[in-house]
This record gives C-alpha cells, sequence and structure tokens, in this order.
C-alpha cells in the first residue's frame, strides 16, 4: 500500500502551498490547513495554545530520538559547556551573516523592494494604459493584452515570493555547513546544507525566469531588472561554488 504522506517533503520544498501538487502528501499542510481562523490569529489564544501543543509534540519526537541513540537529554550542560556553546553559536551566525552569500541577497533586497514599493504599480498602470490603447487601434488582441496582464501579475508574485526566501535558505545552508555535518555523512545521510542551498538554488532560478519575462514585457523596468539579473547571476554561481553537491540533493517527493 502505497504510503500517504512522504517523510521530509516539507523540508526542502518553497513553502508555496498554493502551487504545489503535493499537499495531500504532505502531513505539514495536512496540519496547517485544517486549523481554524482563531488558531491562524496571531494575536489569540487559540495561536499560542496551537503553538504550545506543537512544540511539546516536538520535545516528545526529540526525546524519543534521542534514546534511540543513547543521548541523554536530562543531563544539564556545564557552565563552560554553554559558554562553548555560545561562543560557536555567535561563531557561525556572524560568519554566515557576513559571508558573499549574505551580502549579495541583502543587495539584491535593497534593490528589488523600492521598485516594488515605489515604482512598480506606475509601471503597470503605464502598461494598461498603452495596452489598453493598442486594444482599441487594433493594434493588439484582447487575448494578448489578458495574456500580458497575467503574465506581468505572476512576475511580479514570483519574484516577491521569492525575495526574502533565497536569503533565509542560504543562511539555513550556511548554517550547517559551518556548524559541520560530519554526523549526517557517518550515518549515510544527505547533507541539510546540500537540500538547503538547492532549494535556494531554485528559488534564485525562477527568480531570473521572472525577471527576463518582466523585462520582455515590461521594457521600463530596464534599469532594475538587469541590475538584479546580475545579482541573481552572481548568487547562482557562488552557491553553486559554496556547495558544489547542493544539485545532487534527493529531495524526497520532488526529485524521486
Amino acid at each position: 500500500m502505497k504510503q500517504k504522506f512522504i517523510p521530509g517533503i516539507y523540508n526542502y520544498c518553497d513553502r508555496w502551498c498554493e502551487r504545489c501538487t503535493f499537499t495531500t502528501r504532505c502531513r505539514n499542510f495536512e496540519s496547517t490547513s485544517k486549523l481554524s481562523s482563531d488558531e491562524l490569529d496571531i494575536n489569540n489564544k487559540a495561536f499560542w495554545d496551537n503553538i504550545s501543543n506543537n512544540f511539546k509534540k516536538a520535545i516528545e519526537l526529540l526525546h524519543k530520538a534521542a534514546k534511540e541513540y543513547g543521548i541523554d537529554l536530562s543531563k544539564p550542560m556545564t557552565k563552560e559547556e554553554e559558554e562553548d556553546h555560545d561562543r560557536k553559536r555567535s561563531f557561525i551566525k556572524n560568519t554566515a551573516t557576513n559571508h558573499q552569500l549574505s551580502k549579495l541577497c541583502k543587495q539584491y533586497q535593497e534593490i528589488v523592494m523600492p521598485f516594488f514599493k515605489d515604482e512598480i504599480s506606475k509601471e503597470l498602470v503605464e502598461k494598461t494604459e498603452a495596452l489598453v490603447s493598442s486594444l482599441h487601434m487594433g493594434i493588439t488582441s484582447e487575448e494578448v493584452a489578458v495574456h500580458t496582464m497575467a503574465g506581468l501579475g505572476d512576475c511580479e508574485e514570483i519574484i516577491r515570493w521569492y525575495l526574502f526566501f533565497i536569503d533565509a535558505k542560504l543562511q539555513r545552508a550556511l548554517h550547517g555547513k559551518i556548524e559541520g555535518e560530519d554526523w549526517e555523512e557517518d550515518n549515510g545521510f544527505q547533507k541539510d546544507s546540500d537540500g538547503s542551498a538547492k532549494i535556494a538554488i531554485i528559488a534564485i532560478e525562477r527568480s531570473i525566469n521572472a525577471w527576463v519575462k518582466l523585462y520582455e514585457l515590461m521594457p521600463a523596468s530596464e534599469d532594475v531588472a538587469l541590475k538584479s539579473l546580475s545579482i541573481l547571476s552572481q548568487l547562482k554561481k557562488k552557491s553553486l561554488e559554496e556547495f558544489p553537491k547542493a544539485m545532487e540533493f534527493t529531495r524526497p517527493g520532488f526529485d524521486n
């Protein structure tokens, strides 16, 4: 009998459930899609009760896994161990934050955010007016006009969705690599850093395609489009250099 849920499929997806064909096989989607409006409202007690219950379940699973591997979680850390742990976390965070990939992500965000905040509405209005004018003069068909506007909307949605997602996934990949993943390799598991880098690279590629299409449909976006494409190309290149085996990572469900 085919297993309903694909284990870990939600760990290396792009979190865009509305566009995913695997929602019926994702345990994470099933658990969140059944939440009430109160449980989705951060200002509601039901929201925090649900978070608390999830933490309890996570702790139970953690203790179960620790027991299987002979790890005693009840043993408290010494002061020296705590200080050593804090130093390591601080080092990892600072190293990842100052990494070239992180800096490129910030550059990309600084270029794109003002464009979507201040300029794209004006550009879309001008593009719409031009299409309407062409439609009235018989230069453009209604089908082409509708297709063009739908394409522009899709490009904007894709770029917005991945704008911060790319940085978040690369940060996770960098943290994992810096911290070291010997345990995964020693026990025959794929590296989480490669999986995180892979979905980040996929998001970069989709963003590149969206910018190319946006530029084709809206030539007035040339300045921001070309700058964005330049940074995204660098991001892809540097990500593949930093994580050379990322694209070999098999994402549960998506790649098998």
